[in-house]
């Protein structure tokens, strides 16, 4: 591009260039009350920004471009632009144009782009005159009519004669946006030239109306503006002074409804399901439905397209759309869809059903958390095979089921930040695109194994970005592995590194760029893993110490109760309790080199006495273990005797014996003496255990006279069956001899 300064104007303020062979003067700014002459090269003339109250009717004829915006024209008439055959671009917006008579334009054949907005005076009606003027041009290709309605007027409906004129032009973009237009007349869309690419209906208050089954018929329509509906606007001093000229009333039906309270109440009174199909132009690529105030609900809606749609990118962040429920049909195509600072609180499992082309998709700054949370079966993302990139930022996030992303195989962006996640344990192995993960400002203090080898193993091809500030990291024993992978990760970027804080321990803060941060934690984990194992140790020593010992006091009691408790629960029968499960008077207890002693005083007492005693090579029941039979023999006998040896004393069974009998008359016979010992041997009693001793001191036994003669062995004899023999011995013999005689 040539660039020159020159000398083109008689205000030798304006700034002259010529810019590739063309003469261009810009006056903007100077304060200007009247309009200064040019010379008759110039072919570009900027006014914009001065105090112009008339429009120039003197400038050079071949004049292409013209700016004279922000100045105080209030009219423009026929005569204004009958000289400017030539004229391409006209800008005349924020005047304070009150009229534009028809036939202004009739004269601007070669006439491109028109710019009359911010004429809050002018009104939409003003629509009638310019396309009309402009009926026959085939250069018109841009037509800027934004705000003409006052702020504060009333809403407005576009009629069919607003635009009709236009319908064989070749206009490409227009611009309604800002003012008020609350809907549109049936007819509307069909009187606009099929060459229309670009249409701005931004900032009004657009409502449901027939118009919508129209859009199919704009087949050339690239993009579409519906955004900030019914959006509020802050009173500026100059609204004080323009004077609307809304003069008409909002055209209604004959009943007073307007059209889109018409086809809203239809459409709503109508049985089962509320499915809108909406036909739009196959060649429409942008979609514009942001900023608005509407609260809705996104129910089932049908996009149907004549061929195959190309629509690619849909914007509708800053609504009030509380869910999500579609599903939305005929969307295949698009590519990038923005659903961001809804207040939306759920999103059905079919809403993305069609999504099947997505790549882009931001959810951000909504209250997704409990939808996400609940969705254990990844039933909302699945059909998301094509994502590579998804915002969930400030959604109220506490935990995400293994499952949530478990299709999105080409994922590249995931944007968590700013959500309330203590961990984060998600599948990522089959994301084997994935490039940049934001964690930052959670509630994370650490990363598991799992995790820090599936992001290892995805970084080996390609790097992979980490953000983890802002979290609540832990530099703690724990956590030290976690802090050198940190630290030490070759293939793993952490974004925001030096800003990465982590808490100690002690609870002191410290960065991780820290270079002494791993020797602080080795210093702090080595000691703390000596003092948990010395403590372990001794902790484990003490209790086997103090089992063991409460084992070996108890072992006898122990012993009793274990064989007891099972001869409770296998006897069965009437005799299990009660005085008939004394089946023995004694139970005779010695050692195997005392047995012929003991078989002839058993026989002679059995026989003097009547007694029934019970002795081990005799009575015990044959393929029942030793000690089982040995708990039943004294459980089952009013007594146990115990004669005392040295062979008695040394044997394992017979201390058992005498144990287990002495553990019985303690716990089975509320402390009755049914233990009675016979000293075989002098000095036997005096080699008894300690525990023992009560039983010696009471004089608990009785002495055999060894070596003594015939009568002291028969009163010893005596002595024994008259301790054994029970107080009802009588009437058990009786009963015997009577049974005998019969």
């Amino acid at each position: 591009m040539k660039v020159r300064a020159l000398d083109c104007s008689s205000n030798k303020k304006c700034v002259c260039l010529n810019i590739n062979e063309h003469l261009w003067a810009n006056c903007e700014g100077l304060s200007l009350v009247s309009v200064p002459s040019f010379n008759s090269a110039v072919t570009g003339i900027n006014l914009a920004n001065n105090k112009i109250s008339n429009f120039p009717t003197t400038l050079p004829q071949n004049v292409v471009y013209l700016d004279i915006s922000r100045n105080r024209i209030r009219n423009v008439n026929q005569r204004s632009l009958e000289e400017y055959n030539f004229l391409r671009n006209l800008s005349i917006s924020e005047n304070s144009l009150q009229a534009i008579e028809l036939g202004s334009f009739q004269n601007s054949s070669k006439l491109v782009h028109l710019d009359i907005s911010s004429n809050q005076e002018l009104t939409l009606e003003v629509l009638v005159n310019i396309s009309s003027d402009l009926r026959n041009s085939t250069s018109i290709r841009v037509l800027n009519f934004e705000k003409l309605q006052c702020t504060y007027g009333v809403s407005f409906i576009v009629k069919r004669y607003h635009l009709t004129y236009l319908k064989h032009t070749q206009l490409e973009e227009l611009n309604l946006a800002s003012n008020r237009i609350n809907s549109l007349e049936l007819g509307v869309f069909s009187e606009l030239p099929k060459s229309l690419m670009h249409l701005n209906l931004a900032n009004n208050v657009l409502s449901f109306g027939l118009y919508l089954v129209e859009f199919g018929n704009l087949v050339n329509l690239v993009s579409i503006n519906a955004s900030f509906q019914s959006s509020f606007h802050q009173l500026q001093l100059e609204d004080f002074f323009i004077g609307c000229n809304d003069t008409k009333p909002v055209c209604t039906n004959s009943s007073g409804t307007k059209h889109g309270e018409l086809f809203v109440n239809k459409w709503l009174s109508l049985p089962g399901p509320k499915n809108i199909t909406i036909s739009l132009p196959s060649t429409l690529q942008y979609f514009y439905f942001h900023d608005n105030l509407y609260k809705m609900t996104l129910q089932d809606f049908t996009f149907k397209f004549i061929s195959n749609p190309m629509l690619s990118h849909v914007y509708m962040q800053n609504n009030i759309i509380y869910k999500l429920n579609g599903p939305i049909r005929g969307i295949e195509s698009i590519f990038h869809a923005d659903f961001s600072n809804n207040f939306c609180s759920y999103i059905s499992p079919r809403f993305f059903e069609d999504f099947k082309n997505l790549s882009q998709l931001d959810l951000s700054n909504n209250a997704l958390g409990e939808t996400l949370e609940n969705d254990i079966d990844g039933d909302i993302f699945q059909n998301l095979r094509m994502l590579t990139s998804l915002n969930l930022t400030r959604n109220r996030i506490v935990h995400l089921p293994a499952k949530i992303f478990r299709n999105l195989i080409h994922l590249e962006n995931l944007n968590l930040s700013f959500n309330s996640l203590s961990k984060f344990t998600l599948p990522l192995s089959h994301m084997v695109h994935l490039k940049n993960l934001d964690l930052s400002n959670n509630q994370i203090s650490t990363m598991n194994e799992t995790t820090r080898n599936m992001l290892d193993a995805i970084s080996l091809k390609k790097s992979v970005s980490l953000n983890l500030n802002g979290n609540r990291l832990r530099c703690n024993c724990e956590n030290l592995e976690f802090v050198k992978w940190v630290l030490n990760s070759k293939n793993v970027v952490f974004l925001h590194f030096d800003d990465y804080m982590c808490t100690l321990s002690n609870s002191s803060k410290i960065r991780f760029s820290n270079i002494e941060l791993i020797q602080l934690m080795e210093k702090q984990c080595s000691s703390y893993t000596l003092i948990i194992v010395i403590m372990t140790s001794l902790i484990i020593v003490l209790l086997t110490i103090t089992i063991s010992r409460i084992l070996y006091r108890y072992r006898w009691k122990l012993r009793y109760m274990y064989y007891v408790a099972r001869e409770k629960y296998s006897v069965q029968g009437p005799n299990a309790l009660g005085e008939d499960s004394f089946y023995f008077d004694a139970f005779v207890s010695y050692a195997d080199k005392d047995r012929i002693f003991v078989i002839d005083l058993v026989k002679r007492l059995e026989v003097e006495f009547n007694l029934r005693l019970c002795i081990h090579h005799r009575d015990f029941i044959p393929g029942t273990g030793i000690a089982d039979n040995i708990t039943n023999a004294i459980h089952h006998s009013r007594k146990t005797v115990c004669v005392i040896s040295s062979q008695f004393l040394q044997s394992y069974w017979c201390m058992f014996e005498l144990n287990m009998a002495r553990m019985e008359a303690i716990y089975s016979r509320n402390g009755e003496n049914v233990l009675l010992l016979v000293a075989l041997e002098k000095d036997a009693m005096k080699k008894l255990p300690f525990s023992f001793m009560d039983l010696i001191e009471s004089k608990s036994y009785i002495e055999f006279p060894e070596g003594g003669d015939k009568d002291e062995v028969t009163a010893f004899r005596s002595k024994l069956g008259d301790t054994i023999r029970p107080h009802d011995n009588y009437f058990r013999s009786l009963s015997e001899e009577i049974r005998v005689d019969d």
